[in-house]
């Protein structure tokens, strides 16, 4: 079975985007696929992971220019050393926000002109049966809703995340570009033939929204984790004797460490936090949460680790005596995070900042995760750190259901649901 692949995050960019589509091209392909995907060049971004490439032939991987602002930050960096990466980190969210905001549909549609003319020479060439679509960026529905009509090939929709129907953070701007991103979403939703969630939420929200049918042709995909990262895997040196919490990714929209950092501020006034506490995140940080570190006080006892290969932040993950989850209270109830999975396979407690009856609580709760509160008030994240940290020595009993949430057998199921569509 052929299939054309067209995903912006791919590797050797690292973090969840590119993972999620790293791996289900790996699985589809030992499923019986023949893929060719079709990605970005290069572009400014937080995260790169070489690693990620292994299991991936570097000749069924076509990259295309773009002229979005990612890609015209790279090649600005081209000439200016380190010029495009100090821009990037250096200028305010609000700012980068206000500029994304520019470009109907989102900051990536530069990309579909290149992108739309290497597809249709492809699809010229080649006998695809199925086009397989990951979004964000939303924009690139459109290539495949075109490539589908253009040459009667079929197309699955991947929604990795809420577009429209994101209340808590603005992505599409407002009046015109809002009503052309809305029309634009429910247009690819309906033409697809398959359409692939991230939660079930998404799923749920998108039918309720634009397809009351979409529920009998759509399938949940889940982060999930990969067994087989896990295989052989040691925790890392911790290099201290202190109980170490982690947060490993990135922050962004309302997702701020401000009132945890609070909370460790006022605990360590009243000396109940252990000798030797840190507090590690694992990534690259804007410069309003590094400013929001600088201004908490308690800043010695905050580590920033720069951006792990992906098996690395496993072995650190392993290492950490607990682990740290930001959701903001009024994020959608489908909101589930892709580190959640793989935090709940390493078996570590997870103080999870996050609504109490989201997605990402109902499988808290199912697996035996307990230390749950608000992002937003320093004073229950108080009373949950300190029943995380009282409950240190016992023993505890997880269930995370690891089979169901495991990638390979997802991505199996996915397969099916894929072939399904070409009888």
């Amino acid at each position: 079975m052929k299939l054309l692949y067209i995903s912006y995050f791919f590797p050797p960019l690292g973090g969840p985007a590119a993972i999620r589509n790293q791996k289900t091209v790996k699985y589809l392909g030992d499923f019986g696929w023949d893929i060719d995907v079709l990605t970005v060049g290069e572009i400014e971004y937080n995260y790169h992971d070489e690693s990620l490439l292994a299991s991936i032939n570097p000749d069924k991987i076509f990259r295309v220019p773009s002229l979005d602002p990612m890609a015209l930050l790279k090649k600005i960096g081209k000439h200016k050393d380190k010029l495009s990466t100090q821009v990037y980190h250096n200028t305010p969210e609000s700012i980068k926000q206000i500029i994304r905001r520019l470009a109907p549909l989102d900051d990536k549609v530069f990309w579909l002109p290149n992108l739309l003319q290497k597809a249709k020479k492809m699809m010229g060439e080649t006998s695809y049966e199925l086009i397989y679509v990951s979004c964000g960026p939303f924009s690139s529905a459109l290539a495949a809703k075109w490539l589908s009509k253009r040459f009667g090939v079929p197309y699955v929709l991947e929604m990795r995340d809420y577009w429209t129907l994101l209340k808590d953070y603005n992505i599409v701007g407002f009046g015109l570009n809002r009503l052309l991103a809305r029309a634009t979403e429910k247009s690819c939703i309906k033409k697809a033939s398959l359409l692939v969630a991230a939660t079930q939420g998404i799923a749920s929200d998108l039918a309720e929204s634009f397809d009351p049918s979409l529920p009998e042709r759509s399938f949940v995909l889940f982060n999930g984790h990969d067994e087989a990262d896990f295989y052989g895997l040691k925790a890392a040196d911790r290099q201290t004797s202190g109980f170490v919490l982690s947060y490993f990714g990135a922050l962004y929209a309302k997702r701020s460490l401000k009132c945890l950092l609070k909370a460790l501020s006022s605990l360590e006034k009243q000396k109940l936090l252990p000798a030797g506490f840190e507090l590690r995140l694992y990534g690259s940080f804007h410069r309003e949460s590094v400013l929001e570190i600088e201004q908490s006080g308690i800043g010695t006892m905050v580590r920033i680790v720069p951006q792990l290969q992906h098996r690395q932040a496993l072995e650190h993950m392993l290492a950490s005596d607990a682990l740290l989850l930001l959701i903001n209270s009024d994020s959608p109830k489908g909101t589930l995070t892709s580190k959640l999975f793989e935090y709940l396979r390493c078996g570590k407690p997870i103080l999870a900042l996050a609504p109490q009856h989201g997605e990402a609580a109902e499988l808290l709760k199912e697996s035996g995760q307990t230390y749950l509160c608000p992002m937003e008030s320093s004073t229950l994240i108080m009373k949950s750190l300190q029943d995380l940290l009282k409950d240190h020595d016992k023993a505890r009993e997880y269930h995370y259901p690891a089979q169901k949430y495991e990638r390979r057998t997802q991505i199996e199921f996915l397969s099916n649901r894929m072939l399904e569509k070409l009888r």
